[in-house]
């Protein structure tokens, strides 16, 4: 958190006037940032010291997250709210609008500006979370027969606009047919026709298209504009990177949540606990009964450990092997898998791939603890510790790259369900595979 945060928290804190000017002089996104680590009383302050500029209390409502507008909206009264709505571009009027009851929608709606509540309510039928949800309509358009001057004196008109830099080229049928730069624009004649000039070879998206799939267009092209087009390449609107780049930055937070177990909580101060007890539940059992059965496991083995109780001092190092190795490959299946990579790496080339990296780690591990074991205590144990350690170390990165994929396959989400999973089943089958190697070799 940085400087600027705290000293707003610990002002509000305070309930002193020195707030509002601090605020005067902080950026939008620090201001929501604050409001989302304060208290509900420290919150109103805040709010409150920003009544006397709405431009500075709409950029802040626009910066809020989806999480926290649920909770901050309903210290916002409608009527400010409305007159804070037509100072904001009209994708985050769709955002904040969505987080609010319908009965407060339609009041909104009806005080808006005709042109705003039209686009508003375009945008609004689309999915928040598809291509639809994610652009904005107000872009600069011009027929292809126009040329560069017609192009440069129709940007001196436009204002508001998003991506002022980039011109959208239609023809007569209103279909996209181009993209030009500014800067292409100012390095050719006044009388040049657009069309002429203009780039045809488009990157363009649908508007059900989902975010994940806009976030991976615009990486793969390396685009800072990406035009949503519907079926008949009407051009509906565009995704500037800023927006992809929050969405990117959510998907990482999500997937994170996600392989925790934790995919609902997301303001870190949530104040449901139940709620996030019982999100925090289910899979925490799952490794909680994985360690009941390695108790179990181990107590088979009993006798074993009585004969030579040096084998206990090396349980907790095969356990950390095989679940650090484990890990390492259940991350890359379900990184894999995020990225839609299926088109590159097919499940059998991911899999001996694996099994060779693990056979590789395997021995250099096996030798490392065998030669341990075989000086410190006797040859046969350094010789059952470093074969096990080698069997351990390849199921255990086979396993690890096995449940994401056959998740995937179950139609079940890897980034829930992978961690527990592989978690307990190497624990158990580590244990397993010790205790057997060993009772073998040393004929326990």
């Amino acid at each position: 958190m940085n400087e600027k945060i705290d000293i707003i928290r610990k002002l509000a804190r305070k309930q002193t006037s020195a707030l509002e000017r601090a605020l005067q002089k902080t950026r939008s996104p620090d201001i929501a940032e604050a409001l989302i680590y304060s208290a509900p009383y420290e919150q109103r302050f805040i709010w409150e010291s920003l009544q006397t500029n709405d431009e500075l209390a709409a950029e802040v409502l626009a910066a809020l997250p989806e999480h926290a507008l649920e909770d901050f909206l309903p210290l916002v009264k409608v009527e400010r709210l409305t007159t804070l709505l037509n100072l904001i571009e009209v994708d985050d009027q769709a955002d904040i609008l969505d987080a609010l009851p319908e009965d407060t929608q339609q009041k909104i709606l009806q005080a808006l500006q005709e042109d705003d509540r039209t686009q508003l309510e375009d945008i609004m039928s689309y999915d928040p979370d598809t291509a639809g949800g994610l652009m904005h309509v107000d872009v600069v358009r011009i027929n292809e027969n126009s040329t560069c001057r017609d192009a440069i004196k129709l940007l001196q008109t436009q204002a508001n606009v998003e991506m002022a830099f980039y011109l959208y080229i239609e023809n007569d049928s209103s279909q996209l047919v181009g993209v030009l730069s500014l800067r292409r624009l100012l390095l050719h004649p006044p009388s040049t026709k657009l069309q002429d000039i203009m780039i045809t070879d488009l990157v363009t998206v649908l508007p059900s298209a989902s975010e994940e799939e806009v976030a991976g267009i615009v990486q793969r092209y390396d685009i800072i504009a990406l035009p949503v087009v519907d079926e008949q390449r009407q051009l509906l609107g565009i995704i500037t990177v800023d927006d992809v780049m929050d969405v990117i930055w959510e998907m990482h937070e999500n997937q994170m949540m996600r392989m925790a177990g934790m995919n609902e909580e997301h303001n870190p101060h949530e104040r449901n606990v139940f709620k996030a007890f019982q999100q925090r539940l289910t899979w925490l059992l799952i490794t909680l009964f994985g360690g009941i059965g390695m108790a179990e496991l181990i107590g088979v083995f009993e006798e074993s450990l009585s004969a030579k109780a040096a084998l206990a001092s090396f349980i907790p190092v095969m356990l950390g092997t095989g679940g650090n190795v484990g890990t390492q490959a259940a991350t890359i299946a379900v990184r894999n898998l995020a990225l839609d990579k299926s088109f590159v790496f097919s499940t059998m080339s991911m899999l001996w791939r694996e099994l060779k990296v693990g056979t590789l780690l395997g021995i250099a591990f096996g030798l490392i603890l065998g030669g341990y074991a075989f000086i410190r205590f006797e040859p046969k144990m350094g010789i059952a510790i470093a074969i096990a350690t080698l069997a351990t170390v390849i199921c255990a990165a086979l396993i690890g790259m096995i449940i994401p994929l056959t998740l995937n396959r179950m139609k079940i989400d890897p980034a829930v369900a992978t961690g527990p999973f592989v978690t307990s089943s190497i624990d158990l089958l580590a244990i397993l595979i010790y205790f057997s190697t060993c009772v073998v070799v040393l004929g326990l």
